[in-house]
């Protein structure tokens, strides 16, 4: 999730590598791995824009027949302003929009509002977004394009800095699916630990957060976890690096 007061200073510049692995289907051999590359860079007076290549890989059982591959490429921009600072404000505040084409048939579109607290050595923050998905297909010299998700999900994180330099915590995100047709289908709960190690020039980010329980039941998703469309565990690495 967003901390967002990172990159904001005029001309400065950072390098963002991500990778995540996403484990554990039902009765399915599952792991995605997704890398994003990212160049972000502040504009001053509290606007940061950055650009992201994006890599998805997915490898999955069909069978017994061993297993499958799928690869997508994709690019995003994402736009924040910050609005108010939490270490010198009663609370921090910023706005997020991101755009994106992943594998070139799918829109997608991020909006997404941020708060965080200090309260001494502790960080209190909290994210609430909402995404419209669509995807296009070319057919018969028509383009087809299915029905809009628009998933809803809400973030909470609690970090506490051991030292100027070292902070350890947890995340917790409540994952919501929306569809046209099918309206709410569930509300997945994923939550773990994070790591946070910084330095002036660089930082590095890693959390893990298995999925614990799927609390809206529906006739889309019956059971206590949603393990067709969504993993059983979700692990992911930030190293950012400042090149200017």
């Amino acid at each position: 999730m967003d901390i967002y007061q990172q990159c904001f200073a005029k001309s400065r510049i950072d390098l963002e590598l991500w990778h995540t692995s996403r484990f554990g289907h039902k009765s399915q051999f599952y792991h995605g791995q997704d890398q994003r590359m990212e160049f972000e860079m502040g504009l001053g007076k509290g606007l940061q824009t950055a650009f992201y290549f994006n890599h998805y890989q997915e490898r999955f059982s069909e069978g017994t027949d061993g297993t499958s591959t799928k690869t997508e490429i994709g690019f995003s921009n994402e736009w924040k302003w910050k609005l108010s600072d939490p270490s010198t404000n009663k609370l921090g505040l910023a706005l997020y929009g991101e755009w994106g084409i992943k594998g070139g048939d799918e829109l997608e579109l991020e909006t997404k509002v941020i708060l965080d607290k200090y309260v001494g050595k502790s960080l209190f923050a909290f994210n609430g977004i909402v995404e419209f998905e669509k995807e296009f297909e070319w057919e018969n010299a028509t383009v087809i394009h299915n029905g809009l998700e628009s998933p809803v999900e809400l973030d909470f994180a609690y970090l506490y800095n051991l030292k100027p330099n070292l902070g350890i915590g947890f995340e917790v995100r409540n994952r919501n699916d929306i569809a046209k047709g099918k309206g709410w289908e569930n509300s997945i709960v994923y939550a773990g630990p994070t790591i946070n190690y910084r330095t002036p020039n660089w930082f590095v980010i890693f959390n893990c957060q298995p999925q614990i329980a799927n609390i809206h039941k529906t006739a889309y998703a019956p059971f206590t976890k949603v393990l067709d469309e969504h993993e059983r565990t979700e692990a992911r690495i930030i190293l950012g690096i400042s090149i200017k």
